[in-house]
């Protein structure tokens, strides 16, 4: 991988497919395939999704583990100063938890996260990256219900952006919704969707659509759907604004390549993995990619996303 500008921080997210579960449809070793994945991403900091562990205390082993295999670090402090891994214990046994690169150090007291009102949780920490403090953050959206997901968002908004809250902050997650994030368009003086087009156009309905679409009927009544993006609105109008579209990259699906998806089974391509930024660390992103290989495709029924920033080009300073 070319080296970026020099100074630049690299933040990949990654759900990385039920591990430590033993899933059987993630494939034999699937856990290899995972570290060697992170390895190859050679991140600076890493948030991930779906850390499988029936309590924290194994969770907690779990992310450690995960990070000395890939030759990362995870010990953070929260607010008691007790050095504890980076892990954010979601309800339902799915956790998400945040690395970084020796050289880079969490700030005392920094670490926190939150499972309450979430179906799964958010998890963040503020890093020196260079003499610059950052906010990085790991988050897991609803897989099930539009409203409950846009509600969500709200909550990880109001916890990450709010003004009285406000730091230059970096979130990377599954977001299991589409992106709703609008991009000016200086040929026709308009603003435009980032996302190309409705994922969902042309697919003949199918029950799970109901967590992803909204729908009506025609004079027939025949049942007409479409995508529904309430929940990525609700990220872009509180100041979550999704890096991909601030940068123009160009589009990449993350999900849909793999057999264990169901909606890749019916030709689905989703972009669902995003890296999300607060107003401060807009002027600082300088591109943003999905590492899409042969064995990130076998490892994950996700593709793993990367956003470079240069933190000395955040607004007003790191904060």
């Amino acid at each position: 991988m070319a080296a970026g500008e020099p100074g630049t921080v690299r933040f990949s997210t990654y759900n990385m497919l039920d591990l430590f579960a033993g899933n059987p449809d993630a494939g034999p070793g699937h856990y290899g395939k995972v570290v060697e994945s992170i390895r190859q991403l050679a991140a600076d900091v890493l948030a991930v999704q779906e850390i499988r562990a029936p309590d924290l205390a194994t969770g907690c082993q779990r992310l450690h583990q995960l990070a000395t295999d890939t030759g990362l670090n995870c010990l953070a402090s929260g607010p008691d100063a007790e050095p504890v891994p980076a892990l954010g214990y979601g309800p339902r046994g799915y956790h998400v938890g945040l690395l970084w690169r020796a050289g880079i150090e969490p700030l005392p007291g920094t670490f926190a996260s939150r499972s309450r009102d979430l179906w799964h949780v958010l998890a963040w920490v503020t890093l020196d990256v260079g003499g610059q403090a950052v906010r990085h953050a790991s988050y897991h959206a609803t897989p099930f219900g539009k409203k409950i997901r846009a509600d969500q968002n709200e909550i990880v908004v109001a916890t990450l952006a709010r003004p009285g809250n406000r730091r230059a902050t970096l979130v990377g997650a599954d977001w299991n919704g589409e992106s709703a994030d609008r991009v000016w368009d200086a040929a026709t003086g308009s603003w435009r969707l980032y996302e190309p087009g409705d994922p969902y156009a042309g697919v003949e309905w199918f029950e799970d659509l109901v967590h992803q679409c909204v729908w009506d009927y025609d004079e027939r009544g025949v049942r007409r759907h479409r995508v529904d993006r309430s929940a990525g609105d609700v990220l872009w109008a509180g100041g979550l604004h999704d890096a991909a579209a601030v940068v123009g990259a160009p589009w990449q699906p993350t999900t849909g390549h793999h057999a264990s998806d169901p909606y890749g089974a019916r030709g689905v391509r989703r972009r669902i993995d995003a890296i999300r930024v607060t107003s401060e660390v807009v002027p600082a992103l300088r591109s943003v990619r999905v590492t899409d290989t042969g064995l990130t495709r076998e490892a994950s029924d996700h593709l793993p996303v990367t956003a470079e920033y240069l933190p000395a080009k955040i607004a007003g300073g790191a904060g």
